[in-house]
């Protein structure tokens, strides 16, 4: 079983599309709530850093490396692990 969700704040976008209204096809976030074979319950979501930087603007990557640490906070608040990548 899945659960998909939209995870976002649209103050935290504007701050991107001011810059690149095209930013919003990754604003807000996808994110999935699933089970894997053995039973635990996993949550997947594209890296924001990764999404964001894509569009060749600092300031726009800039606040998808804030994104990749308020969402390590999440995973940490969850009791979750939270991957290398988001702590880079």
């Amino acid at each position: 079983m899945a659960t998909q969700y939209l995870m976002g704040n649209h103050t935290i976008a504007e701050r991107m599309y001011r810059h690149d209204p095209s930013v919003m096809l990754h604003a807000p976030l996808r994110t999935l709530l699933y089970s894997d074979l053995d039973g635990n319950t996993k949550l997947a979501i594209d890296q924001p850093s990764l999404l964001f930087a894509s569009y060749g603007d600092p300031r726009i990557t800039d606040v998808g490396r804030e994104l990749d640490a308020l969402l390590a906070r999440l995973v940490t608040l969850l009791g979750g692990e939270v991957p290398s990548q988001l702590t880079l």
